[in-house]
């Protein structure tokens, strides 16, 4: 199974929003554009993608249907067309209502883990100052010993200023409340793909029971994962908006997913992506290892795997064991 699905869309786009965030990013601080002007420059260049990609979108919907192709994303398998059996039915009312309890959890409790992160104070001193990294965000004074390289290029802070500039919200609202959810509901996406490609389509089988099983189970982890800093089910429902929590549940499940489905080309978005966001061993931390370890297990794989499935007279150095001439 190597088709692409809708979700695998939709995290590639965020991927390219981070892109686009790094580049308005860099302008400004190595170009010292104002912070106004690196939020134009990626909102012009998400809304030139947006319209690229739908117009795509568009034409091969069109081409598609003049060749009386199926659509891409319909679930061809009869059994995934029934039903959902009481197992399945009690399993996804399990699951929604942990999804549910993790979304109210974001969204009325007091989940900023505030010790050591500066986002919110960072993100409305570049809308204060107009600039990027222009004052220290806990003093208000310039920088005296400045900061680190490695940190200074991350584009979050940029992506998040840029959406409070275009919707009004207030930093603390975006980094809080708004980016956490779509953290939440993007991991979410990613896993539910990994299910997919774990569990692929077979005639006579029970995948979608154990796709919501698996979904169930991730659910369930993650609240499990809460109870202590640095789990990552702490850092998605407490830090969604931290790049660590991007890469280590939106990234790698994602990549889990392409990497079994052998599309190994988005897979490699990952690890820009993960360049952009995370300071730890200079973004190429995890994903480009994962990716390159799946790739080689891969590899492998199949050359064992044909080396076994070698004609009985190529084993034999041409000789037919048991059969007489």
């Amino acid at each position: 199974m190597k088709k692409l699905f809708i979700g695998d869309y939709l995290i590639a786009g965020e991927i390219l929003v981070i892109g686009l965030a790094a580049a308005a990013h860099l302008a400004g601080v190595f170009l010292g554009w104002s912070f106004s002007g690196c939020a134009m420059l990626l909102g012009g260049c998400a809304c030139a993608a947006i319209a690229c990609g739908a117009v795509g979108w568009f034409l091969a919907g069109r081409r598609k249907g003049r060749n009386g192709s199926s659509r891409r994303f319909r679930i061809s398998a009869g059994e995934e067309k029934g039903k959902l059996t009481g197992t399945e039915r009690l399993m996804a009312g399990a699951f929604a209502l942990l999804v549910v309890t993790q979304l109210v959890f974001i969204c009325v409790g007091d989940t900023a883990w505030r010790k050591g992160d500066m986002t919110v104070e960072t993100v409305g001193s570049f809308l204060v100052q107009d600039g990027i990294y222009r004052v220290n965000p806990m003093t208000g004074e310039p920088y005296t010993a400045g900061i680190p390289s490695r940190l200074k290029i991350l584009c979050l802070p940029t992506l998040y200023g840029s959406l409070c500039k275009f919707t009004g919200l207030s930093p603390g609202t975006m980094v809080y409340l708004v980016i956490p959810i779509v953290t939440l509901f993007s991991s979410y996406t990613a896993f539910g793909l990994a299910a997919v490609s774990l569990f692929p389509e077979e005639k006579g089988g029970k995948q979608r029971e154990k796709r919501i099983c698996f979904m169930t189970i991730v659910s369930i982890l993650i609240w499990v994962g809460a109870y202590q800093y640095g789990m990552d089910g702490f850092n998605l429902l407490c830090c969604g908006w931290r790049g660590v929590t991007v890469r280590n549940l939106v990234f790698l499940p994602w990549a889990l997913s392409l990497c079994v489905r052998k599309r190994w080309l988005p897979a490699v978005l990952c690890i820009p992506g993960e360049a952009c966001i995370v300071w730890t061993l200079y973004g190429f931390g995890v994903c480009l290892p994962f990716v390159a370890g799946m790739a080689l297990t891969q590899w492998l794989y199949g050359k064992f795997s044909a080396k076994e499935k070698l004609p009985i007279k190529e084993k034999c150095g041409g000789r037919d064991d048991g059969i007489s001439s």
